[in-house]
């Protein structure tokens, strides 16, 4: 009869054929420890296997899991306070709802994290697999989001949970059932895309295109200020027109971030610190030029273009 035996030091499968009752010396090729085997004398008969002590480093995992729960209540509870007035301005940087984004996120991340913490616990080799996976999808969404410090933790859990030592635990030749991995490949696809978005959503890049953008977009349409008599219009080609009580005149703006507008024209030019009080209303000082039209104004908006 043929038997697969495994090495209790390293964990590596050998082949073994002998007779029922017969005792065979053995050496394992990969580590080198010496024992031996007694065959069964009966082929369904079992040795029963002592119960192996958890690595610390599983158990620390598993708590990082537990710690990833609170994390995503907190979110949540973030979400709700975010749900007021600033909601508005983070959805027209991130382009599209990104809090409802963030609380359906949460939402999926408590019950796989509890069952991951619990399956890792308990030894389970579909938890390690998980593991290793979730692991690839964080160093995917920190490569996209030019975190570079953020790929060396989880490298070194994939790297730790492919340890023999470690694979002995979870008892990785046992392997894991069709349905058991086509489960896994779909929490860990779904997984990828969150991490993946999230990650091109914190891309500095990206931030800095989108404030960019909101930004400049807040300008659009026609601002006046009844005291001083002075009416300014932007418009989205860049150009804008200015008129007070004496003169009215025809140039170019443009921004520079985080809150500075320049404002062009055939005489001169300006630039000044704005501050948008709200969507309606915003501050202007000069800092900067020879505008000759004010230092300092407070404008509202009257209507868009």
């Amino acid at each position: 009869m043929k038997k697969s035996i495994r090495c209790p030091k390293c964990g590596y499968n050998m082949t073994a054929e002998g007779s029922p009752g017969e005792t065979k010396y053995l050496v394992c090729p990969n580590c080198g420890s010496k024992g031996r085997f007694t065959f069964p004398a009966y082929e369904d008969f079992r040795i029963p296997e002592e119960k192996k002590e958890r690595p610390l480093g599983v158990t620390i995992l598993a708590a990082f899991q537990i710690i990833g729960v609170i994390s995503a209540i907190f979110s949540l509870v973030l979400v709700s306070k975010f749900s007021g007035r600033y909601t508005g301005l983070i959805e027209e940087i991130a382009g599209f709802p990104l809090i409802v984004f963030l609380a359906v996120y949460s939402v999926v991340l408590i019950p796989v994290s509890i069952v991951l913490a619990y399956g890792l616990l308990k030894g389970e080799e579909w938890a390690r697999l998980t593991s290793v996976w979730f692991q690839i999808t964080s160093i995917i969404s920190s490569i996209l989001s030019f975190n570079l410090f953020g790929v060396i933790i989880p490298l070194v859990i994939v790297y730790y949970l492919r340890k023999p030592r470690v694979k002995d635990y979870f008892e990785s030749e046992r392997g894991i059932k069709i349905s058991t991995k086509a489960v896994i490949a779909a929490v860990v696809i779904i997984l990828l895309v969150f991490n993946g978005y999230i990650g091109l959503m914190i891309n500095p890049i990206s931030i800095s295109g989108g404030l960019s953008r909101v930004y400049s977009e807040r300008y659009y349409g026609t601002w006046e200020n009844e005291t001083q008599n002075i009416e300014i219009t932007f418009y989205s080609n860049r150009s804008f027109f200015i008129e007070n009580r004496t003169s009215s005149y025809w140039g170019k703006w443009s921004t520079e971030w985080p809150l500075f507008l320049k404002l062009k024209w055939a005489e001169g030019e300006g630039r000044y610190a704005s501050f948008f009080l709200d969507s309606n209303a915003i501050r202007l000082v000069q800092e900067s030029g020879q505008s000759g039209f004010f230092s300092l104004i407070e404008l509202k908006k009257k209507s868009e273009v």
